[in-house]
């Protein structure tokens, strides 16, 4: 899956406004979250996130050194995170051990999740295919003060992809 110009215009875009949110960035080691919806297949997720990931180093220097904390939400009550060096998760083999879980999920639960252990975390994306309950609008005040304007949501349906970012 080619990711398109105008795709990753808006990608950058959402990147650039998380930023520059008064009191979120102010230089140093960037610390960033990408929670993987393992609703997603190993073939897209391998082919999307390295890509999302190198535009990102290629954009700025601000994401040559990066703290990547990279959070699988298997279902509501099952989510883990790690912390990745970001060259590995644009390698192939780093995704040998993925596999996909088909399980209902409640957004307001992984926003608790993040809440607790990537409250730190500058940029939080979310790798989707948009198949939850609730919404990013429900769980505004959940985010707060932590989540609410640091978060971006990237959709894979259909081989095609979307950036929502509010």
């Amino acid at each position: 899956m080619n990711l398109s110009p105008v795709f990753l215009m808006q990608f950058k875009n959402s990147i650039e406004r998380i930023l520059h949110v008064k009191g979120n960035y102010n230089g140093g080691i960037l610390e960033m979250a990408v929670v993987i919806d393992e609703n997603l297949e190993r073939e897209q997720l391998q082919e999307i996130l390295p890509q999302l990931l190198r535009t990102l180093k290629l954009h700025s220097e601000v994401f040559r050194n990066v703290r990547l904390n990279v959070v699988y939400w298997k279902s509501s009550e099952e989510i883990s995170g790690k912390a990745v060096p970001m060259a590995m998760a644009g390698m192939p083999s780093y995704y040998v051990d993925y596999e996909r879980h088909t399980a209902e999920k409640d957004f307001f639960q992984l926003v608790q999740y993040l809440k607790l252990f990537q409250a730190r975390s500058k940029i939080v994306i979310l790798l989707t295919d948009g198949n939850y309950k609730g919404s990013i609008g429900e769980a505004k005040r959940a985010m707060q003060p932590f989540l609410d304007k640091k978060i971006m949501q990237v959709i894979v349906a259909d081989g095609q992809l979307q950036v929502i970012y509010r």
